[in-house]
């Protein structure tokens, strides 16, 4: 794919919210996510710097029609790419205005995470465009700034007889995870670790996330007895009763989800037998804060139970040193003398609204590379049961997934099976 400049396009996480008051001196700005603003003496904090010259440009007109005081911090929320892309930008703004620098503050495991990245970049890239459906630029070197200082378990950045302003390490969606907490309003900032959707864990195509040490930064969170919440995604809540239940209902879910799959895990269940065993409570993701809007129970399921496991997690010796997946795909393929036949099972699969069952038989022809009319023909129909499914899911993720198989007519572009 052709590399692109970050500013060439937006990314598809941008919050649409310009301006919303949280309390005095406290509002967000929009960005990728919610940009928080703190008003300080010494200055403003802003919470993540935005992804795109047009989306910072925004956000520097809507806050400079509200203050002209320079940016004193600048508070990276957690390393994910593109929520900072724009610190350039800032950082260009406080020269243009004779404002002093800003300092840039994030965790201190963010340092560890930008060079993963860098090391990684084209991985990330591939990774990128299949979450998010291609709306991502493809980036031959990341825009990263690395911060001016960090910290460990927490950092105060202002303290002042009217405001307080610290920052706590909040481990969740990514080890480096910053809240802010304003101990005098009462507010707090969850950052990555509260969305209004189920925790985003075991993500398909990222690496290992935790549940447990999730839930543990929830309860943390909740024991500071905030009055209000910003979270990352979704609408500020307000009230005692409104905050504890959007951090500590989600941390039960996910201990009562640890408990339900070890408990299999220890009974010798594979996890493909455990994604179909477990039995939830009904009602247990209608609430905002757990919709499967973006993650998915079965993603929770398979992060812990990779977490307690190696690769082989299907327990079948044929995977244990498998031929390539061309060879293998042929094979099958070859040995299947009606191919027709296992073309009208899938479609009648399909029709009997059993489309999941339907990808597994039409992949003993989908797989297999060349020109076949059974196999081109395999891989059409493929790609419609995909675009079925991408229809059918709640999650953003699977339904970008099955998306971008439905899309797909072969493996030139990365060298991956057709289908």
């Amino acid at each position: 794919m052709k590399a692109t400049k970050a500013t060439d396009t937006d990314i598809p996480l941008a919050h649409d919210i310009e301006v919303e008051d949280v309390a005095p001196g406290v509002y967000t700005i929009g960005g990728a996510g919610r940009s928080l603003v703190v008003e300080t003496p010494g200055g403003l904090l802003l919470v993540d710097a935005g992804a795109t010259r047009p989306m910072v440009q925004e956000m520097q007109r809507t806050l400079r029609a509200r203050t002209g005081a320079p940016v004193r911090w600048i508070v990276y929320s957690h390393g994910h790419l593109g929520y900072n892309y724009g610190v350039g930008l800032w950082l260009k703004e406080a020269k243009q205005l004779g404002h002093p620098r800003p300092m840039i503050v994030a965790h201190e495991n963010l340092v560890r995470r930008y060079r993963r990245y860098e090391e990684t970049t084209g991985l990330q890239n591939h990774i990128n465009a299949l979450q998010f459906r291609g709306a991502v630029p493809m980036l031959e070197r990341l825009p990263l700034t690395y911060p001016d200082l960090t910290y460990t378990g927490s950092y105060t950045v202002h303290a002042g007889p009217d405001r307080t302003v610290q920052l706590l390490w909040a481990p969740s969606e990514t080890d480096d995870a910053t809240a802010v907490w304003l101990p005098e309003e009462r507010v707090l900032y969850g950052g990555a670790a509260v969305i209004d959707a189920i925790p985003n864990v075991g993500t398909p195509l990222r690496t290992l996330r935790d549940p447990v040490r999730w839930a543990d930064t929830l309860d943390r969170l909740a024991a500071l007895g905030a009055q209000v919440l910003v979270p990352e995604f979704g609408p500020i809540a307000r009230g005692r009763e409104a905050v504890d239940a959007w951090l500590r209902e989600p941390a039960a879910v996910l201990r009562w989800l640890r408990r339900e799959v070890v408990a299999r895990m220890n009974r010798g269940m594979t996890v493909g037998a455990i994604l179909h065993d477990v039995d939830y409570p009904d009602g247990m993701f209608d609430k905002p804060w757990l919709k499967e809007t973006y993650g998915h129970r079965d993603y929770l399921v398979r992060d812990i139970y990779r977490s307690e496991n190696g690769w082989w997690e299907e327990r079948n010796p044929t995977a244990l040193h498998p031929a390539h997946p061309d060879a293998s795909a042929t094979a099958i393929a070859d040995a299947i003398t009606d191919k027709q036949a296992v073309l009208d099972h899938a479609a009648r699969l399909h029709d009997e609204g059993r489309t999941q069952e339907a990808l597994h038989v039409v992949d003993l022809l989908a797989l297999a590379p060349g020109d076949d009319p059974h196999h081109t023909a395999a891989r059409t129909l493929k790609r419609q049961l995909c675009a079925a499914l991408a229809e059918q899911t709640t999650s953003y993720i699977s339904q970008s997934i099955y998306a971008n198989a439905a899309r797909r007519s072969g493996p030139a572009e990365t060298g991956e099976p057709a289908l």
